[in-house]
């Protein structure tokens, strides 16, 4: 079912965007979507000596008082695919108290915008008081170098609290990782049966502790890849297998030390 088009013939009321555009509606649908409504349609009308249907004015541009409208209806929701447009349906229908909408549009925040989005996601969803989302978001963050460069505009919109609280979470987990880094016993030496010199990893405890000081989210493919940069001094028939268990043991077990560091807020 497409989403409702404003041709309906039985229109009882008509609102007037910011920029001039009508859109027919039925009173008794955006009355029971938002109480704003109710009381704006039960308050007197103007006189006017021709018989025409009620037209309010509403503050709202026509791109995003639209698809509000749309949203009222009982019909397929309009597609929302940006953010900013999100942000500002999400306004509206919070001054309208429509809170079926607030509803479908919280519902569509994280699976829609997160991946893309999670520092806008979590300014958005403090701001709003979404707590759930928030700290689905701030998780999603760490991926993020904020100590380097917080964006203003997202400084802004989230507010004081949510932002000291997520550079927090970003500060004490790097901390934390780091700590762990250079506490944790390094590898044991290449296997004694291959004859080959024992690697050199003067340069693992240094190049992780960069890793958690850039991004505080490590993940196992990350960790992994720095095994490959390591070369071993010589090659020889058995690979050196020993070392590279005691690698990839290494890397397992900073890995499980640093899962169970905070994640969210």
């Amino acid at each position: 079912m497409a989403p409702y088009s404003f041709d309906a013939p039985d229109t009882d009321a008509i609102l007037r965007s910011s920029d001039g555009k009508e859109f027919p509606v039925h009173k008794l649908i955006l009355s029971l979507s938002s109480p704003v409504f109710q009381g704006m349609f039960g308050l007197p009308q103007p006189t006017d000596p021709s018989p025409q249907i009620a037209s309010i004015d509403v503050p709202e541009p026509s791109d995003i008082l639209q698809p509000f409208i749309q949203y009222l209806y009982p019909r397929s929701p309009p597609k929302v695919s940006d953010l900013s447009a999100w942000a500002a349906l999400y306004t509206v229908a919070d001054k309208y108290g429509a809170e079926a909408v607030m509803e479908s549009l919280r519902d569509m925040l994280i699976p829609r915008f997160l991946e893309t989005f999670p520092l806008r996601v979590y300014a958005l969803a403090s701001r709003w008081g979404l707590e759930e989302e928030a700290k689905i978001a701030s998780t999603r963050t760490l991926s993020m170098d904020i100590m380097t460069e917080f964006p203003r505009e997202d400084a802004d919109l989230m507010g004081g609290v949510a932002c000291q609280q997520l550079y927090l979470l970003h500060f004490s987990r790097r901390e934390a990782a780091r700590a762990l880094i250079e506490s944790h016993p390094l590898p044991s030496a290449s296997d004694p049966s291959c004859g080959c010199p024992p690697p050199v990893y003067s340069s693992l405890v240094p190049t992780l502790c960069r890793r958690v000081t850039t991004t505080p989210w490590l993940t196992a493919e990350e960790m992994y890849r720095e095994v490959a940069k390591w070369d071993y001094p010589n090659k020889c028939n058995n690979y050196c297998r020993n070392t590279t268990k005691n690698k990839h043991a290494y890397f397992s077990s900073i890995l499980k030390g640093v899962s169970e560091l905070p994640q969210t807020i």
